[in-house]
């Protein structure tokens, strides 16, 4: 039983079926894009959210894709690539109980837990949808993954940007695919109206998105990074 919540860079999904964490990793790899990531205190909800008015799965332990970094054990990466950023650890965690505990559950109140990953638990994954059938222009895209899923991703985080990447990898995409970035006022913007915290524009490349003139639209390259283009090209695109 999967039941889901939409993300920034992808829709959340709830798994009932427990597994221990290796496994909970293999079937989110599988079917979804990986375990999911936590960026802030409003991801924390929408995951929960996920989870929510299923009163009588009563769950109350759920593997997230957190694991502590074997080259050092001071700090915590995730599933999906990049180190956490974000915490939100529950009273005296983590404690790290006979130097075994190095995976991460969160309770059903968000808070987080280091354990042990051979525990059989319900987990949460996240899913990135590419788009590859059919080629559009930016605002086709927005138009499409609007009425079809929920929206142009966002990437607010380096792990965000790791997972697209992996998705854009395993889906054997070259190009560059839109995502919902747009240069608006001479800003540039996510399609949800935030500021671009977190960047990912080439270093010592082309600066033509620090002043666009008719490259106004964003889009992911395989390589991980951003780039402007005319809105009007026909390009695969990616949505949450």
């Amino acid at each position: 039983m999967s039941l889901l919540c939409i993300g920034e860079v992808g829709t959340y999904h709830f798994v009932s079926q427990p597994m221990n964490w290796t496994d909970a990793q293999t079937h989110c790899r599988k079917y979804y894009t990986d375990l999911s990531h936590v960026n802030d205190q409003k991801d924390t909800e929408k995951i929960l959210k996920a989870a929510a008015g299923q009163t009588s799965l009563k769950w109350n332990i759920a593997w997230i894709g957190l694991y502590r970094d074997p080259t050092n054990a001071n700090r915590w990466k995730w599933s999906g690539g990049g180190y956490v950023t974000y915490t939100n650890w529950a009273i005296h965690q983590p404690n790290n109980v006979r130097n075994i505990q190095n995976t991460v559950n969160t309770d059903s109140n968000g808070r987080w837990n280091d354990v042990k990953g051979q525990f059989a638990w319900p987990f949460f994954c996240i899913k990135i949808s590419v788009m590859n059938y059919e080629k559009k222009t930016w605002e086709e895209a927005l138009e499409y993954c609007r009425e079809e899923h929920s929206d142009l991703i966002s990437i607010a985080s380096e792990t965000d940007r790791l997972l697209a990447q992996t998705e854009m990898q395993r889906n054997d995409l070259t190009e560059p695919v839109w995502i919902g970035l747009r240069s608006l006022a001479d800003q540039w913007l996510w399609v949800d109206g935030k500021t671009t915290v977190f960047k990912a524009w080439p270093q010592g490349g082309d600066e033509d998105h620090q002043c666009p003139t008719w490259r106004r639209c964003g889009a992911l390259t395989v390589e991980g990074l951003w780039g402007n283009y005319n809105c009007e090209e026909k390009r695969y695109f990616l949505c949450k």
